[in-house]
């Protein structure tokens, strides 16, 4: 009887605590929802460009486009786990149509990964999404212009 006691426990631990909770390096989105230079390598216009870029296609389309900076993702978890956590601890999208896109830049990590909901897989299949970091985003940051590199991702996205 101690066991089923001893295994409802770690049950209600393991499946139970919402996955959030074991990302607590996850940071909370900042005022400018569309646009999270925590790794600080935009420049304020562009930031400000993205920010306006963004608020348009949301006023449009009701899609969501969301740019993350951060140094790192650490060691406990793999980027993609960490793209789709904070894709929906933030809540990028309409919940109904799951159309939200997250671009994230793990700048000390050297990654980057495009998270895209359901509701535009068709839009922006990986393949796309590979293509637009292969061709507008990766060729800046080898040069180390994350500005530039995120600044291409973005509007290739947006378009």
């Amino acid at each position: 009887m101690k066991k089923l006691g001893a295994l409802t426990i770690v049950f209600f631990i393991a499946f139970l605590i919402p996955a959030t909770a074991f990302c607590a390096n996850i940071p909370n989105p900042t005022q400018n929802f569309f646009v999270n230079d925590f790794a600080n390598v935009i420049d304020d216009s562009t930031e400000q460009g993205m920010h306006n870029a963004a608020v348009r296609l949301q006023e449009q389309t009701g899609a969501q486009v969301v740019a993350v900076t951060i140094e790192s993702i650490g060691d406990d978890t793999t980027l993609e786990q960490y793209a789709y956590d904070l894709f929906k601890k933030w809540g990028i999208g309409q919940a109904k149509e799951n159309n939200g896109v997250l671009i994230l830049v793990a700048v000390g990590d050297r990654k980057s990964r495009i998270e895209v909901g359901v509701g535009l897989e068709g839009i922006l299949p990986d393949a796309k999404t590979g293509r637009i970091q292969d061709e507008y985003m990766l060729p800046y940051f080898r040069a180390n212009d994350y500005n530039d590199g995120i600044a291409g991702g973005y509007v290739a996205v947006i378009q």
